[in-house]
């Protein structure tokens, strides 16, 4: 049996074992192997979560592929968009990977009419998240990325026009880039197309809202912005603030908005819509 000095010594040092100092030495002390040198040309598939299986037979999955940061796409309000080009033999992907982030760096803040309806199952976390201190805004920059990843995996997997979600790693969600590296598809906002061709994307659209709607999820921010046209194919992205249309308190709200401003688009481009009539259309969709 341990004398009370004993005791006494062993206490102190878990607790120091539990200080961020003392983490910060072991880390610095650990021994590093040559096996353990990190490769920063390999692909990070096999060490990622990934998209819904089976994968595109387009897509690059093998460990021994080559992967390249080729450029920036874009930047956001939450995320950064990079190139990123993987290679094994002759096939290549070059893929958009979108990343995440800190609350702290991000531009758009202000996410509490997406969050009410969220918990973690943990009141610990869930108090940390509403309270906005320095773990909950961590949580919640994670939640937000967590959160795309699984809605495009979703949507995917229902049919709707998203991009494929290739997978998730760190802060950083990799995506099929829509387009090709050197002419991607543009934003509806930015898109030259004929009166025709305008009405053929709205078809394409509500058809693309009723099947998220089956599939138990509102956008919350849909916009001309959030819209690509790739050829004569709509796809939709930027999913980090979607909803359920019937779990979330606000998700009818932000269906109705979504729907408003799809509508007013559409409607300054000369297709006939009628928002009204199409948001009661999709609320029926929630009730079967």
């Amino acid at each position: 049996m341990p004398s009370r000095r004993e005791y006494s010594r062993d206490a102190a040092m878990a607790k120091k074992r539990d200080t961020e100092e003392f983490k910060r030495m072991s880390r610095a002390l650990k021994t590093t192997w040559d096996d353990e040198q990190v490769d920063a040309e390999a692909s990070t598939y096999l060490l990622a979560q990934h998209g819904p299986q089976p994968p595109p037979p387009w897509l690059i999955t093998s460990d021994e592929a080559r992967q390249y940061e080729v450029g920036i796409l874009k930047t956001g309000k939450e995320a950064d968009v990079y190139l990123v080009e993987r290679r094994f033999g002759e096939h290549v992907n070059v893929l958009a990977a979108k990343r995440y982030r800190s609350c702290e760096e991000r531009l758009f803040r202000d996410d509490s009419r997406y969050r009410g309806g969220r918990h973690t199952g943990e009141s610990r976390l869930d108090k940390a998240i509403a309270r906005g201190n320095r773990a909950g805004m961590a949580f919640r920059a994670q939640q937000w990325m967590m959160t795309e990843f699984e809605m495009l995996t979703r949507l995917w997997s229902s049919g709707v026009p998203v991009p494929y979600p290739v997978q998730r790693l760190g802060n950083e969600v990799m995506l099929e880039l829509i387009g090709s590296p050197e002419e991607v598809a543009p934003r509806l906002v930015h898109a030259e197309a004929s009166r025709d061709a305008v009405q053929d994307l709205w078809r394409q659209l509500v058809e693309a809202l009723h099947r998220m709607i089956r599939a138990g999820v509102v956008h919350g921010d849909l916009s001309p912005y959030n819209i690509l046209v790739d050829g004569d194919r709509l796809v939709l992205i930027d999913f980090p603030q979607s909803v359920d249309p019937i779990a979330h308190p606000e998700g009818r709200g932000l269906l109705r908005r979504d729907v408003d401003n799809v509508c007013e688009w559409f409607g300054r481009h000369g297709v006939v819509c009628d928002s009204s009539a199409l948001y009661g259309e999709l609320l029926e969709e929630t009730r079967t």
